[in-house]
């Protein structure tokens, strides 16, 4: 049940909507599929008794007009939007500018879910509506997401006003100094900031603003969403119950006429009981006047009777009389007589006067021990229900705690471990880059050596080929062979051995060349050693090369995998802080609703509020599987179910005296209506049906589910749900299993 002190449009209130965030709205109890406010709280004096006061305080006693929130005079400034700044909110990537605008009429057309119902949640957003009426859970859920644009910190929502003055036509003037704008922006951790003109401000100061340019936040009419327009034109012409509204309160309540209604009943009550009151007493003078006539003869009757018995008085009275004198000599007799009792009894009477003063004396110390054992009890009762509550809150909290300490130590270890496995992934890389120096550099100093070697070889072989010249016309096809033997170690050996021996020969005609030969012989032998030697630790580098290269690549992937490890240990560290701030936020509310719902359950044990059930979603159960796509889709899961309207009446009446907090409730005796819709119906692929998967004990507390759900289905994936929205003759709401919903609208 709204309070009065927020009026906010009928149709607003039938689609749930609350007006702004800081307003002091009181909870609501739904009844036949509408939110209706209790705007006339029930009559607390009974029909029988009369309001005593007169007709000027009756009169007087009328509140005055609400002034108006802005007037329409020609030629005078008025306020507008120039355009409308959206970045990163729902479906809008990066900063896109929605305008210009018209001074007075602009239209926005474009597919389903191509943004347009956005444009008015941009607005909501920025005026300062809850998450659960922009048609979404939370703040963070506003914040744009897609494949493209990921982990988007906030979103902010710009709206530029100017004042003007119209002219004819489409023409008018801007007011110099008059623009200004409003902004709020919403962070992951579901906290929103103000800005106006670029200073950040509280709501309240953005508030002020806007009512001074005209904008009425109070009462919520200048804006009017999807479905309204319907919904007002379908209304009652008047209102069938006392909590009903139709169209003549509707009207009522905007003209402002709704003031008039309570006085206007205190006077045609007091009409009707004064009537009432006019005809009961013409009703008995008329039966007066008949029992008058009627009684006339008995009368004459009577005053017969009355002389013939004064006559028997009178004679009678000469008897007594002479019995009085007879029995006055006996009385002074008896007077005598009584004289001396008197004296006993003064005697007598002194002695029960002092014990009567003892006791009086008794008792009132007696009384005074009575009230301070009193005291004492009444305290003894009070402390011990005060004792209990506080040993049943130290057990819960005590409780939260241990609870609250396992998580944080796990959540430590957890730390730890990923911080362990951090600083070793980090010494990898450089260990590794360390070997692959070494490897390169001994490889180098090879190379190096190994030019060395070469240019040392082709330096002897140089200088054979001059001191040999003419030997060499005939060593032509030896050193060919030579040169083909030198690539294996054991050829080069045999062919070597059979050129000495042909040199041996040769030397015997050439003495002086023998000496030159045997150096060259000796010389070319050694360059064949070494030679062997670097080729066979070319080959054990090159053979082992490969594998160092290997080993290198194999360092690479791993230090491949542990960069992509580290990477998913930074998202899961990041995923697991936002789940824990999510987690924060959603104990606080649950906190803050715990408190209301134990307040009431308290009452219910005691016997103050007997017709009260609990929280709808504690009511049922579901499969895990459809654990997102209810609470996503069902937002009253956290109302409370009681019986009837009384109950719910007395409910708010306890939260109101007790401060404890606002909750929204569910009158069971106003379900009936939802009974033979509960049946199961035809679905489009034989889609399930999201009310038929609860499981509930209670028939009663499955009409409060199906108020709450009505005929909404669950679908596999968003492909799915797109096919089994859209039918021909009909449309569907649809949720998907990861909580994303389509409305019947197209939304």
């Amino acid at each position: 049940m709204a309070s009065k002190s927020t009026k906010t449009s009928t149709a607003a209130r039938q689609k749930g909507r609350e007006p702004l965030e800081d307003s002091s709205s009181d909870m609501e109890v739904e009844n036949e599929g509408n939110k209706q406010p209790d705007k006339d709280p029930p009559q607390a004096v009974s029909d029988e008794v009369v309001d005593n006061r007169s007709l000027e305080e009756i009169l007087g006693s009328i509140p005055p007009p609400p002034p108006p929130a802005m007037t329409n005079e020609p030629g005078a400034p008025r306020l507008m939007i120039t355009h409308i700044v959206n970045q990163n909110f729902k479906s809008y990537a990066g900063q896109q500018t929605l305008g210009p605008f018209h001074k007075r009429f602009s239209c926005i057309i474009g597919p389903n879910g191509s943004g347009k119902s956005n444009i008015i949640d941009s607005l909501l957003f920025v005026f300062g509506y809850r998450a659960q009426k922009i048609r979404s859970k939370k703040l963070s859920v506003l914040i744009h997401n897609s494949d493209e644009h990921t982990d988007i910190p906030s979103c902010t929502v710009q709206v530029h006003f100017q004042k003007i003055i119209d002219k004819e036509g489409d023409d008018y003037e801007v007011i110099p100094d008059s623009k200004f704008c409003v902004s709020r922006t919403a962070y992951r951790d579901n906290t929103s900031v103000y800005h106006i003109n670029g200073s950040k401000r509280t709501f309240k100061d953005v508030g002020i603003l806007l009512r001074s340019h005209g904008i009425d936040l109070d009462h919520n009419r200048f804006l009017i969403l999807q479905g309204e327009v319907e919904q007002i034109s379908m209304m009652k012409p008047k209102g069938q119950t006392e909590h009903d509204e139709g169209m003549l309160e509707y009207l009522e309540d905007l003209i402002g006429s709704a003031r008039l209604k309570e006085p206007i009943q205190a006077l045609c009550r007091r009409v009707e009981l004064l009537n009432e009151h006019r005809g009961e007493k013409l009703n008995r003078v008329k039966m007066v006047e008949k029992e008058k006539d009627a009684l006339e003869e008995d009368k004459n009757k009577a005053i017969e009777f009355l002389c013939l018995e004064n006559k028997i008085f009178k004679e009678k009275n000469l008897m007594c009389q002479y019995y009085i004198h007879d029995l006055k000599k006996r009385i002074k007799d008896l007077e005598m007589q009584k004289e001396k009792i008197n004296e006993e009894t003064k005697s007598i009477n002194e002695k029960s006067s002092k014990l009567a003063e003892e006791t009086k004396t008794k008792n009132k110390a007696l009384k005074e021990l009575e009230k301070k054992f009193n005291k004492i009890t009444k305290f003894i009762e009070e402390n011990k229900e005060k004792f209990n509550q506080l040993d049943l809150q130290d057990v819960r909290v005590r409780e939260n705690l241990k609870h609250a300490k396992s998580k944080a130590k796990k959540l430590e270890k957890q730390l730890q471990k990923d911080k362990e496995k951090v600083e070793e992934l980090k010494n990898v890389p450089s260990t590794s880059t360390k070997v692959i120096d070494d490897t390169k550099a001994k490889r180098e100093l090879l190379e190096k050596a190994k030019e060395k070697e070469e240019a040392k070889l082709k330096q002897v072989m140089a200088s054979l080929q001059h001191e040999t010249k003419g030997i060499q016309q005939e060593k032509e096809g030896k050193e060919k062979e030579l040169m083909e033997f030198s690539k294996e170690v054991s050829e080069a050996r045999s062919n070597m051995e059979l050129a000495q021996s042909e040199l041996e020969l040769y030397l015997s005609r050439y003495n002086t060349a023998l000496a030159q030969l045997s150096q060259a012989q000796q010389a070319l032998s050694s360059t064949s050693d070494t030679l062997q030697d670097r080729k066979a630790a070319i080959k054990d580098i090159s053979g082992k090369l490969p594998q160092a290269e290997q080993q290198l690549k194999e360092k690479e992937q791993a230090l491949e995998k542990l960069g992509r490890e580290e990477s998913g240990a930074k998202d899961l560290v990041r995923n697991l802080r936002r789940k824990v701030e999510e987690a924060k936020s959603s104990l606080a509310q649950s906190r803050s609703r715990g408190k209301v719902l134990e307040a009431l359950l308290q009452q219910k044990k005691s016997g103050n509020i007997p017709g009260l059930y609990g929280r709808l979603g504690d009511l049922g159960a579901i499969d895990d599987k459809y654990d997102v796509a209810i609470s996503s889709s069902c937002g009253a899961l956290d109302h409370i179910v009681v019986d009837t309207i009384d109950t719910a009446q007395a409910c708010v009446n306890f939260l109101k005296a007790q401060k404890v907090g606002v909750a929204t409730f569910i009158a069971l005796d106003k379900m009936s209506v939802w009974e033979k819709k509960m049946e199961k119906i035809p679905t489009p692929e034989n889609t399930p049906r999201l009310f038929d998967l609860v499981k509930v004990e209670d028939r009663k507390v499955r009409l409060a589910f199906y108020f709450a759900l009505r005929d909404t289905l669950v679908a596999k994936n968003l492909e799915e749900a797109t096919r089994v929205a859209f039918q021909k003759d009909k449309r569907w709401r649809v949720v998907t299993l990861q909580g994303q919903i389509i409305e019947m609208s197209g939304t």
